[in-house]
């Protein structure tokens, strides 16, 4: 420990070490709830693009919206239709920070009833979610993404 300019009495070192470990426990518990409200916000921002997301659809085959989307010329997942659907269904099954292998989240998407394009959907699922912004690749070659904040 540095050597102070001026002599601290034993009982005012007492004082300010309780202080000090007082302030600490403060600042770790307001980190916490911070670091919890910013996960409550990325939720409700990926619930209201959800939500956004419905009511475009929606305006679409109400004819209320300009273009009618692919989904309903195939009920095939391809492109950014496939990344949509894939991080909503990973993101309801994982939090940030956790870490899914892709055969996983493969999985979850086709049980909840998606059917994936292309040659082979396990190829196209992976060359998808590997773009998907919200999760990011674990090593090389692992098959691994972890879900981080958007």
């Amino acid at each position: 420990m540095p050597e102070h300019p001026i002599s601290l009495s034993p009982e005012f070192r007492a004082t300010a070490t309780t202080e000090r470990e007082a302030l600490l426990a403060r600042y770790e518990e307001c980190r916490a709830r911070s670091d919890h409200h910013a996960e409550l916000a990325a939720d409700a921002a990926r619930e209201a693009e959800r939500y956004a997301r419905t009511i475009r659809e929606l305006g679409e085959l109400l004819e209320l919206e300009d273009q009618l989307s692919i989904v309903a010329l195939s009920d095939e997942l391809r492109g950014e239709r496939l990344r949509d659907v894939a991080a909503e269904v990973v993101w309801r099954h994982f939090s940030a920070g956790d870490v899914v292998h892709y055969k996983q989240w493969f999985q979850l998407v086709v049980a909840d009833g998606y059917r994936i394009g292309g040659k082979n959907a396990t190829a196209t699922f992976l060359t998808q979610v590997a773009r998907v912004e919200s999760v990011e690749r674990v090593g090389r070659r692992s098959g691994l993404y972890k879900l981080v904040a958007a």
